[in-house]
């Protein structure tokens, strides 16, 4: 006779299956499956039709497998077994343990202010963990998330379809030389601003600048002497020239730290702006990567 296939099992009918098998009782069966005797004794009847064999038989007071139930029994256990280890949580990340790549993308001032401290602590906690960190060159956030584990930075419109993470606000402050001739003791006003040359800092895709945005809803301009693409570049030239640069916040802190620069507040009213953190659907669940979001996290707690 040939098996009738009419109806496909499902992964319960399976998993019955392999109770029917262990247990060669119907009864105890349904206990285990926590279903009523009926319920399991319907599924014996669709598999014996499935299978086109009796798979249990009667011996005795109790029941036996028939040749092609025994043959069944172990490569089931085995089948059901590694669809469990599928269906697990994933192994949890070990940092200490493997030479671990991770991949960011992010301008100058990621690389300035979320590079350093993330190093250490990967050195700390993942000693044989590289960390490359690049410039993004493709306008499209999706592009540049195919080569990259996280893309950080100032995105005007994330696509929807993406991970996002508030990392900062952020605002902007001045620097100049602490030498600077004009800026000795007194408070930087919108008039010197303006009076004074400037090195600007323009960043792929940003378009105008919000601080000549503003100056020009006032009808004012600055004249700009020079132009960098990066922000450690502009820094030092302010350092070594009376020259000034309006910067974020954060980034002006940690250049501070090793050139001759003085800070000042900006005397213009400008809007704060987000640093995000982006990232793919596929990757957020993946332990790997939720270990490397959370070391930037305290990265900048840090």
């Amino acid at each position: 006779m040939n098996a009738v296939h009419t109806r496909p099992l499902d992964l319960r009918l399976l998993q019955w299956l392999d109770l029917l098998l262990q247990e060669a009782n119907v009864s105890r069966a349904a206990l285990r499956a926590d279903v009523t005797q009926s319920a399991m004794s319907h599924a014996l009847r669709r598999l014996r039709a499935h299978f086109d064999d009796p798979l249990l038989v009667r011996a005795g007071r109790g029941m036996k497998l028939s040749a092609r139930g025994q043959a069944l029994r172990g490569p089931l256990r085995e089948a059901l077994q590694q669809l469990h280890r599928v269906a697990e949580a994933q192994e949890a990340f070990n940092p200490a343990q493997g030479a671990h790549q991770f991949h960011l993308v992010m301008p100058d001032y990621g690389d300035i202010v979320l590079a350093p401290p993330l190093q250490r602590r990967l050195a700390r906690l993942a000693p044989q963990s590289s960390l490359h960190c690049q410039p993004g060159s493709d306008p499209d956030p999706l592009a540049l998330l195919a080569r990259a584990d996280l893309l950080i930075g100032r995105f005007a419109q994330a696509p929807q379809s993406l991970h996002q993470r508030v990392l900062w606000n952020e605002d902007f402050v001045v620097i100049a030389s602490r030498s600077h001739p004009r800026l000795q003791g007194t408070a930087l006003n919108l008039d010197a601003y303006v009076a004074e040359a400037h090195v600007q800092v323009r960043l792929t895709g940003l378009g105008r600048g919000a601080v000549d945005q503003a100056l020009a809803e006032r009808g004012l301009a600055r004249h700009i002497a020079c132009s960098f693409g990066q922000f450690a570049s502009a820094a030092r030239l302010v350092a070594q020239s009376e020259l000034l640069c309006t910067l974020p916040r954060r980034v002006a802190r940690v250049l501070a730290e090793d050139a001759p620069l003085s800070q000042h507040e900006l005397p213009l009213p400008v809007p704060s702006y987000q640093v995000l953190m982006l990232w793919s659907p596929a990757l957020h669940r993946e332990p790997r990567h939720q270990w490397l979001r959370e070391q930037v996290l305290a990265a900048l707690r840090d």
